[in-house]
């Protein structure tokens, strides 16, 4: 009898423990808080699968939330980070496209001296709800076109706006108007080219005329008036940084690798960067995104999209463990290393483990010791139908780096999930 029979195909799943990673505490007798967490499903996944270690972006390098994203989705973050305006824009409801320019602007105070916008209040005294709303329609109906591009603004969370430009000749390198954290009394600064092309020299002027068009439009608005007949802080300008473009050869995850993907996770950032991508994503109800989270809502809802689509990769994203690590709780990041365990668990329980490939990985190390991301590696772990076994027995920092993956990039994970998953296109 032959032992050859058609390849089947398998679906994924890739669990991103956001923060994971850990350094050696003297509080847990200089072990992490992964190595003290009772997690007997992670490590079922470790010891039925293959194990490792990644640089989510390369050795040493701190990877912000956003780029150890983007390179777990499979993108080269030195080619394909927007930059955080694109980000926030899409986040703010934004539909973008290659070549257009996206900018985080903040709501903000000034007074006019010495025929300078010197800023009082960065924030507009922490503006929001509907007053906010008023202040970004009326720069919508009355600033449409700068130079023949067209200009558009997103309210987003409170003082927070996203300002997009869409036209030909624009780039991202520009400098920021924003005078900085905790430099009030400072005036707007004048945005300028960060280099010598036609397109950064075009779209510095363009910025700087919405400014000021923002304030002509803005220091008698009725808003304003009667926020300041209130004792109140008027939102009298936009200041401007973080602009960003996508990339004009971007191409959308299910086109770049030939599967559908889809992103369940608990912050804006990264829904934002998943719908860049063309990836369906949303926030389940109960999801805080905290140490307090529902962990049970995000696994019914990878269960409703793991029985209701045709998903063939889907990414979740749990944020706990890097809150704790922000905090220096590491007794924090053990309890919800254990809940998110029972989350595994639950999933695990619910899919056909015969046709599914299950994925452990982490964006970034957030150590308690340190209370900020890392350049330290994250451990990683499959386990799928046809995967190889190695010896490991335990998901932690030190046991995974023992393993037979060794140790790769983050833009290594998504080829070798394909691999596992007999999606993998031939080279050559």
């Amino acid at each position: 009898m032959p032992l050859w029979k058609p390849v089947e195909t398998y679906r994924a799943i890739i669990f991103i423990l956001d923060g994971i990673g850990d350094r050696p505490l003297p509080e847990l007798n200089n072990k992490t808080p992964l190595q003290v967490a009772y997690k007997p499903n992670m490590d079922y996944i470790a010891s039925h699968g293959m194990t490792g270690i990644m640089d989510p972006i390369e050795p040493g390098v701190r990877p912000g939330t956003d780029t150890g994203h983007l390179a777990i989705f499979g993108y080269e973050p030195y080619l394909y980070y927007p930059g955080r305006g694109p980000l926030e824009a899409v986040g703010a409801g934004a539909r973008l496209n290659p070549g257009d320019v996206a900018i985080r602007c903040n709501l903000a105070t000034a007074i006019e001296k010495n025929r300078k916008l010197i800023i009082i209040d960065r924030r507009a005294g922490r503006i929001k709800g509907e007053d906010a709303k008023l202040i970004v329609k009326t720069l919508n109906e009355n600033i449409k076109e700068v130079e023949g591009v067209k200009v558009e603004f997103y309210p987003a969370t409170a003082h927070r706006v996203a300002l997009v430009l869409r036209g030909k000749g624009l780039s991202p390198r520009i400098s920021n108007s924003d005078p900085g954290t905790a430099m009030e009394n400072n005036p707007i600064k004048e945005v300028e080219p960060l280099d010598d092309s036609p397109e950064a020299a075009k779209t510095a002027r363009i910025v700087n005329e919405v400014i000021l068009q923002s304030y002509q439009l803005l220091k008698d608005h009725p808003v304003n008036k009667r926020r300041e007949n209130e004792g109140k802080l008027p939102a009298n300008v936009i200041i401007t940084r973080g602009a960003g473009m996508i990339p004009l050869d971007l191409k959308p995850f299910n086109e770049r690798f030939n599967v559908n993907g889809y992103v369940i996770a608990e912050e804006d950032t990264i829904i934002g960067l998943a719908r860049i991508l063309g990836m369906k994503a949303e926030v389940p109800e109960g999801a805080t995104g905290d140490l307090e989270t529902d962990v049970r809502s995000i696994g019914r809802k990878v269960i409703e999209v793991y029985n209701n689509s045709n998903v063939e990769v889907l990414f979740v994203q749990i944020k706990g463990p890097d809150i704790a690590g922000h905090d220096a709780n590491y007794e924090g990041k053990i309890k919800i290393i254990e809940k998110i365990d029972k989350m595994i668990e639950y999933i695990l329980n619910n899919t056909n483990q015969e046709k599914t490939v299950y994925v452990l990985t982490a964006d970034h190390s957030t150590p308690c010791n340190v209370r900020d991301h890392t350049g330290d590696p994250v451990p990683i772990a499959f386990m799928g139908p046809q995967c190889r076994v190695d010896d490991i027995k335990s998901y932690d920092e030190l046991n995974c780096a023992k393993g037979i993956i060794g140790r790769i990039r983050g833009v290594n994970l998504i080829p070798i999930v394909l691999n596992q998953m007999n999606r993998r296109l031939k080279f050559g």
